[in-house]
């Protein structure tokens, strides 16, 4: 299928940025976090781990640590590293008592350092296809994602080329705040209106809402498009299942931005 048509052209005309989000919109965990924790624990030495108990707990201190400590601990007294460092230890005292605190501690580092690299993360389908679409037709490509400084070591594991990434932690800003959004717009190599830019993610709230209300357009992919479009903020025009529905709908509809 040729991704040089026509029609795409025309539909991403007004645009000079396209940014993407990271976390299940061009890249995914290449397993769940319960699972990828057991095996960390596991290859430490660690006996007795289940993940079930994982999972629990994960979803309970992550929860706590976001709403204690948002934006990976940005502004705080501490650290992205501490904030991760403690979430992981507190998610194993929680659900496995009998580990020492010394063994906690080498199994968050482990995976603070696992989680920096490739091999815990696999490109969501198309994603290549879509980034290669966007430059092809003559767009910056960008990040704009809620993620600590490691983002730029994952992206380049993964080989997904951008010409910049704009972190929340980095910036001291969270998706949806607009300014986040503008931030994006500072670092482009040339000047981009609002208007011209266009911002994919799989977020309602803070990927299309916050594009939005900082006057940029937005599509949401990788979603569940029946119970998405079910907010009156979203346009059902602008949600696609997945990459493929998206590109398709490039190729051969008129799109109403």
């Amino acid at each position: 299928m040729r991704i040089n048509s026509r029609l795409v052209r025309e539909n991403l005309a007004r645009f000079k940025l396209v940014t993407f989000d990271v976390t299940d919109t061009l890249l995914r965990f290449s397993r769940p976090p319960e699972m990828q924790y057991a095996m960390a624990a596991r290859h430490l030495g660690c006996h007795g781990i289940e993940e079930q108990a994982l999972s629990v707990c994960f979803g309970k201190h992550f929860k706590r640590m976001t709403r204690d400590y948002p934006n990976f601990g940005k502004g705080s007294k501490y650290d992205w590293r501490w904030w991760w460092r403690t979430l992981v230890m507190d998610i194993f005292r929680d659900s496995h008592r009998h580990l020492s605190e010394a063994m906690l501690g080498r199994v968050a580092d482990q995976l603070i350092e696992d989680y920096a690299t490739g091999y815990c993360w696999t490109k969501v389908d198309m994603a290549d296809r879509m980034v290669d679409l966007a430059r092809a037709h003559g767009k910056q490509i960008g990040i704009v994602s809620n993620f600590d400084p490691r983002l730029s070591h994952i992206l380049e594991a993964m080989k997904i080329p951008t010409d910049f990434i704009v972190t929340s932690y980095d910036v001291g800003i969270q998706k949806p705040s607009p300014e986040i959004f503008d931030f994006a717009l500072s670092l482009c190599s040339s000047p981009v209106l609002p208007g011209e830019a266009l911002h994919v993610g799989n977020t309602p709230k803070l990927d299309y809402v916050g594009a939005k209300r900082a006057g940029w357009a937005s599509i949401l992919v990788n979603v569940n498009k029946q119970e998405v479009c079910s907010d009156s903020e979203i346009d059902p025009r602008h949600v696609f299942a997945n990459f493929q529905e998206f590109i398709h709908a490039l190729e051969t509809t008129e799109m109403k931005w």
